[in-house]
């Protein structure tokens, strides 16, 4: 039996075991076509089943797969809703809502927005009230967090995910301005207040400077100046390659890199063609005679010895 008959078989089972409410079996099956063809239509089945099953957490990650596609369908857009409130992630419904107040999108009705705000306001409502101790606790735990192991300080910002808005955004505030807290960390939290559009000037302690942004004047990590230019480099040096796999690993690094200057990368990152390179060199994938002996490049180097060390006590 080739693939295509295959996988039909085992979505036609799946599409059996759900529709039969057997929740554990249509996962088990809707993962195994996941498997075999990653595509829209699996993933809301998959995801679906998941949330049937009471597993909203591990629904929502199913959908960030195609978060975007989501966001613009108006089936699939319901289904994320249903996810994203069951599982109290309050961070992301409101960047959602964020989304939807500045992009109108012809697929997605007026109505559906404000049924989706009332739903999430009256949620973190009922949410909150017997949430109160552990956000309280939780507060208490943010200043003191780099006395804490990597994965615990990841645990304990990925719990700031069931707070509204005003109290995120405080938790964020001691974050961005603790100076020992790991920079892809601080990043990532500070992506996560432009997603909500929040508009307001904010501290960051910056590598030994503190320095301000507004959130609302930022891009997308992915979509600063500094990473794509370096991604342009990259593909300009590895025009020939045919190995995908490699320029994508090579990208994501890279992206790394442009998380661990965010939001301030021209500072550091002043030439990206330059810093491509020196990063190529190190893989041996560009010879060191094409990138002359400077004082940046030295400081090219030192910088970027610095933050592969930071990385890798990120992923100890």
């Amino acid at each position: 039996m080739d693939d295509s008959n295959n996988l039909k078989r085992i979505l036609d089972q799946a599409d059996d075991a759900f529709d039969k409410g057997n929740w554990q079996d249509a996962v088990d099956l809707y993962s195994q076509a996941y498997s075999i063809k990653q595509t829209f239509l699996i993933n809301q089945g998959l995801a679906a089943a998941l949330l049937n099953q009471k597993d909203a957490d591990q629904a929502e990650a199913v959908i960030l797969d195609y978060f975007n596609y989501y966001l613009s369908d108006p089936d699939a857009a319901k289904l994320a809703v249903d996810i994203v409130v069951e599982n109290n992630d309050y961070l992301l419904a409101n960047q959602m809502l964020h989304f939807y107040k500045e992009n109108k999108l012809s697929t997605i009705q007026q109505k559906f927005v404000d049924d989706f705000k009332a739903r999430v306001q009256l949620s973190e409502e009922r949410h909150i009230r017997s949430f109160k101790p552990k956000m309280k606790e939780i507060k208490a735990k943010i200043s003191s967090i780099v006395t804490m192991n990597v994965v615990d300080q990841i645990q304990l910002i990925r719990s700031l995910r069931e707070f509204d808005k005003k109290n995120y955004l405080d938790c964020v505030k001691l974050l961005l301005q603790n100076p020992l807290l790991h920079p892809l960390l601080k990043s990532e939290v500070l992506e996560n207040v432009f997603k909500l559009g929040i508009d307001e000037e904010l501290n960051i302690s910056f590598y030994g400077e503190n320095k301000t942004c507004n959130p609302i004047r930022l891009k997308p990590i992915m979509s600063t100046d500094v990473y794509l230019a370096m991604c342009d480099e990259l593909e300009k040096q590895l025009i020939d390659t045919e190995n995908q796999v490699q320029l994508e690993n090579l990208r994501s690094e890279l992206s790394l890199y442009a998380a661990m200057v965010y939001p301030f990368g021209s500072e550091i990152i002043k030439d990206p063609s330059l810093w491509t390179k020196v990063f190529l060199m190190r893989y041996g994938l560009l010879d060191e005679s094409q990138v002359s002996e400077s004082s940046e490049r030295k400081k090219v180097e030192n910088w970027i010895k610095r933050f592969d060390s930071l990385i890798n006590s990120f992923q100890q």
